[in-house]
């Protein structure tokens, strides 16, 4: 059983984060443009070397490498300047599993040497209608923090999908600023981490912007991941101890407008 979505927050905290995002919004407005730029040249300039190597270099899969994950870091930057834009990208019918799977490779070079990425995908999983660089983002996000999560290099990040009913008079879901969901089916996507775990007062502001523990961190991305949730009128939780890691569910409407859906071949 899924867990309960965390309290709502009060008034005044949700200003807060509102005004918060404001400046995160000026922000991503001021760098996107040059870092996109930035990015076609990588692509450009990676592209052109693996023109010029024959098939069977050993230097291919690794410039390959090189180029999905431009590539996936463009696809963000679009989604970074859609954000601060207030323009609305297109959304489309997605296979949750396969984005995961085709993301393995990517997802794995963000995982520290020692951390296992395992994957326990539920088969025939409805799809999702959202903007797939959004989705992208939320599932690498997670990734990153739950591989960061373990400082002893040693462990193991598990993403696991699947179904869940949610029936009138059930447990109460709510989204993180403490509206009910409705009832019906989601999908979910968790990722567990064995890793330190946080503190009660972590995880009171886990979703704040600029908020971090990290020496290194910049404390946007669990508030980036939120606002993508809730856009989708999804429902987020957290579970977490010190010391037996963390748990973070993400919940999604299902859309039952299939008709121009392709599953894909498995």
């Amino acid at each position: 059983m899924l867990a309960d979505i965390m309290e709502p927050k009060s008034p005044h905290r949700a200003e807060s984060q509102t005004q918060q995002l404001e400046t995160l919004g000026l922000i991503a407005s001021g760098i996107a443009h040059d870092f996109n730029n930035l990015l076609t040249s990588i692509v450009g300039q990676t592209s052109l070397a693996l023109a010029t190597l024959p098939p069977e270099n050993a230097a291919r899969p690794h410039i390959e490498k090189a180029i999905q994950a431009a590539e996936f870091a463009a696809a963000l930057t679009h989604q970074l300047l859609a954000y601060a834009s207030g323009s609305q990208s297109q959304t489309e019918l997605i296979d949750l599993n396969q984005l995961i799977s085709d993301n393995v490779a990517l997802l794995s070079m963000a995982l520290l040497d020692g951390v296992i990425l395992q994957l326990d995908l539920a088969p025939h999983l409805p799809p999702l209608k959202v903007k797939r660089a959004q989705m992208q983002q939320l599932v690498m996000n997670l990734i990153i923090n739950a591989a960061e999560a373990i400082q002893s290099r040693l462990g193991t990040v598990t993403i696991q999908t699947g179904k869940q009913m949610l029936l009138p008079g059930s447990i109460i879901y709510q989204f993180v600023n403490g509206r009910k969901l409705s009832p019906g089916e989601y999908i979910y996507l968790q990722v567990r981490d064995m890793g330190t775990g946080m503190d009660e007062e972590t995880l009171a502001h886990v979703f704040d912007p600029f908020y971090t523990t990290k020496p290194n961190g910049r404390g946007l991305g669990l508030s980036a991941i939120l606002d993508i949730v809730n856009s989708y009128r999804g429902g987020i939780s957290v579970e977490s101890k010190v010391g037996c890691g963390t748990t973070f569910t993400v919940l999604f409407p299902r859309c039952y407008d299939e008709s121009k859906f392709i599953p894909p071949i498995h």
